[in-house]
């Protein structure tokens, strides 16, 4: 099965030490904290901050987005975030970074193909990679 293949493809890539799956830094958190973010989707080009809402108490979903990086980036600027990811590691590095650093950060496993798991209209915002 795909899902599973695509699981264990991203366990691995925890293991390896990919660049995606690498947690930001506590510097980087603090400096979120302090509306001075970026996101990155592509390896050197953020994410323009204008095309995001204002994000204190805005509810985002991050699809496939595991890794410690964007969705820990957004709650360290005042989102509620839940970070939803087939790979059981990459969820682990969001948790890793929320415990480390005080975040609130809900993950859940699964596939982004299928969002049953969530109501409907739960999320103010909702992206991936």
């Amino acid at each position: 099965m795909i899902t599973e293949h695509n699981r264990k493809a991203w366990d691995k890539q925890v293991d390896n030490k990919n660049p995606w799956t690498v947690p930001v830094s506590l510097e980087e958190i603090e400096k979120a904290r302090k509306r001075e973010w970026e996101i990155f989707l592509t390896p050197t080009v953020p994410v323009p901050k204008n095309w995001f809402p204002s994000l204190k108490g805005a509810k985002v979903l991050c699809l496939a987005s595991g890794g410690g990086q964007q969705g820990t980036v957004l709650a360290a600027a005042g989102a509620k975030v839940t970070v939803f990811d087939n790979s059981e590691k990459q969820l682990g590095q969001d948790d890793f970074v929320a415990e480390r650093d005080g975040l609130e950060i809900k993950t859940v496993r699964g596939g982004m193909a299928d969002l049953s798991v969530f109501e409907e209209e739960t999320f103010d915002l909702k992206g991936g990679i």
